[in-house]
């Protein structure tokens, strides 16, 4: 019998965004086999909508303009579409605890991207969820972490303090729980085990700085996937902090 194709390599889209909520350009990436992704279910769009609008506290005259926006921000997916979405590769329901261990084995992916996700989580919870994301990382590969650049951004205001509002409950997962700049970003992946290497960023000297890597040399030597690497196409919320960690390969210097 000739032998059995090899299994795709294995992606983690960790706390995926709705793909309803995602342009096309980002599901022609991610809904593909070999792709996990750790999320939450298919919305209710109208609880949604109405959601958002107690959680923003918009006063009363935007309401109506608000509703609007929210409702047409959603791409018009056919229900054929979004099944063929939700079974290219693999989906499960996702919700994160300190002391939650991934249910994946060691060293099982190849690349892992998260979008405006860690901003929900408080320092130690990020930090855990990091390890677990550098237990399940094969050596060399890369996670792709983009966050707000909530205090040093030039190209946006600050972002407010107790994002989304001050009435929103720390408790509520639309609750932003970490400021994040480049240097507490690096810093955080740099505990978790990673050598990390910011893609998008703002310096304390005010410089936005925007350095994907355009080839596969330095700490990317070797790296899996680099044409997912060397791009930021399945990124929705453009520009943000954009930091990659690198899982160091035993022997191997990427510094």
């Amino acid at each position: 019998m000739p032998p059995s194709p090899p299994s795709p390599p294995r992606r983690l889209h960790l706390a995926a965004s709705r793909f309803e909520r995602l342009p096309r350009q980002i599901t022609d990436v991610v809904c593909q086999p070999g792709w996990v992704h750790l999320g939450e279910p298919p919305l209710d769009w109208r609880a949604e909508v109405a959601e958002a609008m107690a959680v923003r506290n918009f006063p009363a005259a935007a309401r109506l303009s608000a509703a609007w926006a929210y409702r047409t921000m959603r791409p018009r997916y056919t229900p054929e579409e979004l099944a063929k979405f939700y079974s290219a590769g693999e989906f499960r329901i996702f919700h994160y605890a300190v002391g939650d261990r991934l249910d994946f084995a060691d060293d099982t992916f190849s690349f892992v991207f998260s979008e405006h996700f860690f901003e929900h989580l408080f320092l130690d919870q990020s930090i855990a969820l990091l390890r677990e994301c550098h237990r399940i990382m094969q050596p060399g590969a890369v996670i792709r972490t983009a966050v707000p650049d909530a205090d040093l951004r030039t190209y946006a205001r600050p972002e407010a303090p107790g994002y989304p509002s001050l009435k929103t409950p720390w408790t509520h997962h639309q609750k932003h729980k970490s400021r994040w700049n480049v240097y507490s970003l690096s810093e955080a992946l740099s505990v978790a085990g990673f050598v990390p290497r910011p893609v998008m960023h703002c310096t304390k000297e005010g410089e936005f700085i925007e350095a994907v890597p355009s080839a596969p040399t330095g700490p990317y030597t070797g790296c899996p996937h680099f044409e997912l690497i060397s791009s930021l196409r399945y990124f929705r919320r453009m520009p943000s902090l954009i930091v990659d960690g690198i899982k160091p390969v035993p022997g191997v210097d990427i510094s």
